[in-house]
């Protein structure tokens, strides 16, 4: 179970829905209303279903009791847990990236100026501890849930 930046455990849940907009609506009005901590989101509209997944920033039993209740919605026809959890950074950096990834255990490449770094929340910012003083810039983009795959 990936640490979200604040420390607490971040748990990502995938829910599929039938409907359109207004499923939608009705779906992030209950994170809304039921003050769910939920520290990013993703969703995707497709002309059959809708999937949204949600990363919570709280521990897993909570993450099943939100689970049980999104499950609940009219329109909902699974909620489950994600597939992977990713954090992202983009960093202005001299020499040394390479052997830090390898290090750390992320994926980077060099596009331009710009150093991409993927992986788990943690080892990325290890990656971006042992580039200390190197770093000229850099942004995360913070832990993201991605859909499972094959689905």
């Amino acid at each position: 179970m990936p640490e979200a930046a604040s420390g607490t455990l971040a748990v990502a849940v995938e829910a599929r829905m039938a409907g359109g907009i207004y499923a939608l609506n009705r779906f992030l009005m209950t994170l809304q209303g039921k003050r769910m901590p939920v520290r990013d989101l993703t969703v995707g509209m497709g002309p059959e279903e809708s999937v949204v997944v949600a990363l919570f920033e709280c521990e897993p039993e909570s993450a099943r009791r939100y689970m049980a209740l999104l499950s609940s919605l009219e329109d909902v026809r699974e909620v489950r847990e994600a597939g992977e959890v990713l954090e992202v950074a983009l960093a202005a950096t001299g020499e040394g990236w390479r052997e830090a990834a390898v290090r750390a255990g992320v994926v980077a490449h060099k596009d331009g100026g710009t150093v991409v770094a993927s992986g788990e929340p943690g080892p990325v910012e290890e990656w971006l501890r042992m580039l200390g003083e190197d770093v000229e810039d850099a942004i995360r983009l913070g832990p993201v849930a991605r859909p499972g795959r094959g689905r």
